[in-house]
């Protein structure tokens, strides 16, 4: 197995640095291209997205949820939901989502990936991305 091509997307790697406001709807965040020159190969992809929340409700469910979702060519082939992390004392609740994909032989070809975000739960608070907010990708042969 070698490592055969790299890429990655990002809006920082660095904590406070952006301001994305997420919705119900999902918003795209970050997006790549990656050549996968061989048939039997592996995509790993990786995403680390920290985000805050503020003025959760009060009433259960009281925390939000943040989904992030990854396409490739426009279909969706990973996702994750992860819920906010307890509310305390202090505002803003903040937060740290990684999660890892691997896609097994993928075509042939130029293929590009889209990472979306969305609040599934507005109602129980607001979610803003402050970053770190990137993902790449590695096509491994």
């Amino acid at each position: 197995m070698a490592l055969v091509n790299y890429n990655r997307s990002l809006l920082t790697n660095l904590t406070n640095t952006t301001g994305i406001v997420l919705s119900g709807v999902p918003l795209l965040i970050l997006e790549f291209g990656l050549f996968v020159a061989q048939a039997t190969n592996f995509v790993e992809l990786l995403t680390t997205i920290g985000w805050t929340v503020t003025n959760p409700s009060l009433l259960e469910p009281d925390q939000p949820i943040i989904e992030l979702t990854i396409l490739q060519d426009g279909v969706l082939v990973a996702s994750i939901n992860q819920e906010s992390i307890q509310d305390g004392g202090d505002e803003p609740l903040e937060n740290l989502t990684t999660f890892q994909a691997v896609l097994t032989n993928v075509p042939v070809g130029h293929h590009v990936y889209q990472l979306f975000a969305s609040n599934l739960q507005t109602a129980q608070g607001t979610i803003t991305i402050i970053g770190p907010a990137n993902i790449s990708g590695k096509v491994i042969s």
